[in-house]
């Protein structure tokens, strides 16, 4: 499966588990994604790709792929396993019944495609096999349960009735297979072995019987596959041993057998196999859907500059610096978290802001999102207690800096509980020393 159906399959299958129990915490994803200058769709696919990496869907995908190879490969092999095993059981006796073997080589194939058309042209989503229930099933078993549950109805819901020729490739290439082994078989035997033929009935004629041979090796006879003298047709009412005989019965049989069903399902595999690669090639999101749309809102690029933000009527705090200014001021700055605003910072160094609400905290991490610090000092209060979110924001600001330190502004209530965390702690005098 090509990458871009694999990271829209992800997509899809992160908008149904947000559907139905509420949306991942994103942020920090999001504003990695508004970062590039990509294409809308593109945002949401790299959105759900790094969503499906963090929470572990990426690699339960790639699970799931594995076992659905597995499992292939063992159907392939059981299909080589029934075509030699159909061969075998057709010339088992002999004199060998001409009809009754033709029923046994095409009966179950001519029976499976029935079924199979039937349902290809009334049930779009179904395939009407056996053999990929037991595909679907060996993978499940191969597989992590709760992979499937989230994967599957996913994979269903992109792909809609595009399925249907999928499913069509892979039922008529078992088929392929079972019948090209059974060929194999059937000329292998032929050619090593002494087989008469004859024909039996208690209701038909000879001209009905010669009729029915006649009619049945009509299209393999443009193939080369000679049909049987009438004469010749006649006397095999009973088994004959002569030469002539038995290799006019076998070409005819084996002519019968490939345009009838190795033929007529490899022209079947082609054609699914055909139509399912153009299917896949115009599979897109429908970033119509109401969802898409919020999404798209929250997914807006990052502006790259004052300019921009102005134009918009944006908020300016991010861009207290510009992106010439950082490369000015060589990327080393100094912020404040949690600290009071009356605070006075040293002036000898370039100052983000104080980052005690929400939106300021949003901000600064937009900003560095696209011009990372090479050097960023955060000022803390010690009379402000460690709490997770406080951690996880420094987390954050360290992810988007070459090298980051920690300084406290003053010995507080807390200080034992900041020291205890073991942080890098630098005074601002670090931000001018060399790298």
């Amino acid at each position: 499966m090509r990458q871009k159906l694999k990271s829209l399959w992800l997509t899809q299958t992160i908008h149904l588990i947000e559907s139905e129990s509420g949306r991942f915490a994103d942020q920090d994803i999001n504003r990695q994604v508004r970062a590039e200058q990509i294409s809308l769709t593109d945002r949401i696919v790299m959105r759900a790709t790094m969503l499906s990496k963090q929470n572990g869907l990426y690699s339960s995908q790639k699970i799931l792929i594995q076992s659905v190879k597995l499992s292939f490969v063992l159907l392939l092999l059981l299909s080589v396993f029934l075509g030699g095993s159909l061969a075998l059981g057709v010339l088992s006796q002999n004199p060998i019944n001409l009809y009754w073997a033709l029923f046994s080589l095409l009966g179950v194939h001519l029976i499976t495609l029935s079924i199979w058309l039937c349902s290809f042209f009334l049930f779009a989503n179904l395939g009407g096999s056996l053999l990929i229930h037991c595909w679907l099933w060996l993978a499940k078993k191969l597989s992590q349960k709760k992979t499937v549950q989230q994967l599957i109805p996913a994979f269903v819901e992109l792909f809609g009735s595009r399925i249907r020729w999928l499913i069509g490739f892979v039922l008529n290439l078992f088929w392929t297979v079972i019948l090209s082994c059974a060929l194999l078989v059937l000329v292998v035997l032929f050619s090593t072995k002494n087989y008469s033929f004859e024909w039996q009935t208690t209701l038909l004629s000879s001209d009905t019987i010669i009729g029915l041979t006649h009619y049945l090796g009509y299209l393999p006879s443009f193939l080369g596959f000679e049909i049987p003298k009438d004469e010749v047709i006649k006397l095999s009412e009973h088994a004959l041993s002569a030469g002539e005989i038995r290799s006019s019965w076998a070409i005819w049989l084996l002519g019968v057998f490939i345009v009838y069903g190795l033929m007529l399902r490899f022209l079947c595999m082609v054609f699914c196999g055909v139509n399912w690669l153009i299917s896949c090639h115009r599979i897109q999101l429908n970033i119509s859907h109401p969802d898409y749309q919020i999404l798209a809102n929250q997914l807006q690029p990052l502006l790259v500059n004052v300019e921009d933000a102005d134009k918009l009527g944006r908020s300016s705090y991010q861009w207290h610096f510009s992106t010439h200014s950082i490369e000015a001021g060589e990327g080393n700055f100094l912020v404040a978290i949690d600290v009071q605003e009356s605070w006075h910072y040293p002036e000898s160094v370039s100052f983000l802001g104080f980052l005690n609400t929400r939106e300021q905290r949003n901000n600064i991490l937009d900003y560095l999102q696209l011009a990372p610090a090479k050097k960023l000092l955060i000022a803390v209060d010690t009379d402000r207690a460690p709490d997770r979110g406080v951690l996880n924001f420094i987390n954050q600001l360290i992810n988007k800096s070459q090298q980051t330190r920690i300084w406290f502004i003053n010995q507080g209530k807390q200080y034992h509980n900041w020291q205890s965390l073991s942080l890098q702690l630098a005074q601002p005098d670090w931000l001018s020393e060399a790298l």
